[in-house]
């Protein structure tokens, strides 16, 4: 269990010294949350729902954050191929389902706090929250999509040796 944390641990501080990383991950979804959201408020008619269309678009917003958030973590498995990383790992005394599960855990874990702050981001934006339940569904299905996801995308990143062939898959 060392082995999954001390892998999860290096996601979580390659995630949180990437400020970049944090901000453009963050910055399409609100940008289109913004602009499509209000721009289209009085264009497309939510009536039936009860809702501003912003409101409409914030659960695909967020979905969509965390799936390709989840999915393109697999590029760090190429990224420590190329780089010798992933060769050190593999010949340590550790099983490669530790190296797998702790890779999955760390790409999920990234994807779905990115999924987190676009909800508080969605509240600041008016979003009103009903049923406090419904938040925590919507937190479990955010983790389910995460961590089945990242398996994929490391699924399809431990076959490739190229990012730009993983990118277009």
């Amino acid at each position: 269990m060392d082995i999954v944390y001390t892998i999860w641990l290096r996601s979580m501080k390659r995630y949180v010294r990437s400020k970049s990383r944090i901000v453009g991950s963050i910055a399409m979804p609100l940008f289109l949350l913004v602009f499509l959201g209000f721009g289209l408020n009085s264009v497309v008619s939510t009536t039936s729902l009860g809702q501003q269309y912003v409101m409409f678009l914030v659960p695909g917003m967020v979905a969509m954050s965390v799936l390709f958030t989840s999915v393109f973590s697999g590029i760090q498995i190429i990224w420590d191929k190329q780089f010798g990383f992933l060769k050190e790992t593999l010949i340590a005394p550790v099983s490669r389902l530790e190296i797998m599960f702790g890779q999955t855990v760390g790409g999920a874990t990234t994807a779905v706090i990115q999924g987190i702050i676009l909800m508080v981001l969605a509240v600041l934006l008016g979003l009103r929250i009903n049923n406090p339940i419904g938040f925590f569904i919507a937190l479990g299905f955010m983790v389910l999509v995460g961590i089945s996801f990242t398996a994929f995308g490391i699924a399809i990143a431990s076959r490739m040796d190229d990012m730009t062939g993983f990118q277009l898959i």
